[in-house]
């Protein structure tokens, strides 16, 4: 892979300049000869340095990588730095199970306060390890939101004038527990159709009002034989997301992400793959799950890709130096993030247009029943049953008076719009939310919520 920017070391950051890509297959080497701009290292060090919040270190960073930062020791951080910077705004978004505030971190040029301040429409959101067992995501995101609050590089500060930055700490209380789960011991990152946890909610929420247009969630997985690069990425693979949400989340992945990993030294490969001599044998995860984030990003018209990194060693000095594979692993994420960081600075246009566009898309297509809706499969592996697929799309569902009353919450959270009538409600699917519709409410989907009637004549 090959990217238009580099980084070099965890405390660097690429600073691109912008360049609207009109094609989503245009190429990184095309990319680079529009427009490039690296930032020298010693440069940005001094920036950093120069920088009122520069004595803000983590306890990670304190340690050398020996101590992972607490919740207790994350908010003291958060709101130091809000308290430091202008260009810093602190939200509580949700609540946890436990009670503990679900902290949505926004970056900009001047700080914004709510999403109608969001910088000429643009965002970008990094979900900061939804799973309370991965800690690295979270130290990348807190490592990065102070480097970019208080960097005096030009071309950071002019990113931030045209896009609002976000961190968004979605389990604080699996991360206290240190485990994956939250304090009920619910998976978060699949429960994106049902909303059942207060964290899920919180953070559908944040993507239903503020709008991201790129999204990239933090993760670490378990490396072994065949499954052991310092990093794996991935884009949405639900078949029915948008084409070109589903092109440039692909693009961003490998023009940029994963390639930014790799100018750090760091080796990066396809979430899910099995790998040996350079060849994929077996895919063994990475399916097309609209409960998963990834996959609900990109149906909600967001650019958007899975980052892990790899929770034990990849190398022999990783194996003989525990601290070097912790401080390699936020390496990890803090790379990927620089490379969205990348994706939107040089392509910010681009891909607000075209979130606008696949909603416009979807609700076209809703209208005229068009195009094909997918109930299983994934975007390398088609539905393999007469249930998996309906060539014939539904003009909408009728839901009874006791569904209505059920998901009425849910379908608000998920900007499913309804109107009621005689019979309860009725769900068109000439709306935005065309793709998530079917998901939800048909009796052929693994995940559905309830088995409303489908109508072909509406």
């Amino acid at each position: 892979m090959a990217c238009a920017v580099a980084m070099v070391g965890t405390a660097l950051v690429a600073g691109p300049t912008a360049a609207t890509a009109d094609d989503p297959d245009r190429t990184a080497a095309h990319q680079a000869a529009v427009s490039t701009a690296a930032v020298d290292s010693q440069a940005l060090e001094q920036s950093l340095t120069e920088a009122p919040s520069k004595g803000l270190q983590t306890p990670f960073e304190a340690s050398n990588g020996a101590n992972w930062t607490t919740v207790e020791q994350a908010q003291a951080f958060l709101e130091d730095l809000e308290a430091s910077s202008e260009r810093v705004a602190l939200h509580e978004v949700g609540t946890s199970g436990e009670g503990r505030p679900i902290n949505l971190m926004t970056i900009g040029s001047p700080a914004p306060k709510s999403p109608e301040d969001i910088a000429e429409g643009s965002f970008i959101l990094f979900n900061c390890s939804i799973h309370g067992n991965e800690p690295s995501g979270r130290e990348g995101c807190l490592q990065l939101a102070r480097d970019m609050s208080t960097t005096s590089d030009p071309a950071w500060n002019r990113l931030l004038r045209q896009t609002t930055v976000g961190f968004i700490y979605t389990n604080p209380d699996g991360w206290v527990a240190d485990t994956r789960g939250n304090a009920d011991g619910t998976d978060v990152n699949r429960d994106f159709m049902a909303l059942e946890t207060p964290e899920a909610q919180a953070l559908a929420t944040v993507i239903r009002d503020w709008n991201p247009d790129v999204l990239n969630d933090l993760h670490e997985y378990g490396p072994r034989e065949y499954y052991d690069t310092a990093a794996l990425v991935l884009w949405p693979r639900n078949r029915n997301v948008d084409e070109t949400i589903h092109r440039l989340s692909e693009r961003m992945v490998n023009d940029y992400t994963g390639a930014q990993i790799e100018a750090n030294g760091m080796t990066s490969g396809i979430y899910g793959l099995l790998i040996k001599d350079g060849v994929p044998f077996q895919q063994v995860a990475g399916d097309g799950q609209a409960r998963i984030l990834r996959n609900y990003a990109g149906l909600k018209h967001v650019t958007g890709q899975l980052t892990e990194a790899a929770s034990g060693p990849v190398t022999a000095e990783e194996e003989n130096d525990p601290l070097l594979t912790n401080r390699r692993r936020v390496s990890v994420q803090y790379a990927s993030s620089v490379g969205s960081l990348a994706m939107i600075s040089e392509n910010r246009t681009r891909l607000a247009r075209q979130s606008e566009a696949a909603a416009q898309r979807a609700t076209e297509a809703g209208a005229s029943q068009s195009g094909v809706v997918y109930f299983e499969g994934q975007d390398n592996m088609v539905p393999t049953t007469p249930e998996g697929a309906e060539p014939d799309p539904m003009c909408g569902y009728q839901l009874t008076g006791a569904q209505l009353e059920e998901l009425a919450s849910t379908l608000e959270l998920q900007d499913v719009a309804w109107e009621e009538n005689a019979d309860g409600a009725f769900v068109s699917m000439a709306q935005p939310s065309r793709p998530l519709i079917p998901l939800l409410l048909d009796e052929r989907s693994e995940f559905g919520l309830v088995a409303a009637t489908p109508l072909d004549d509406c």
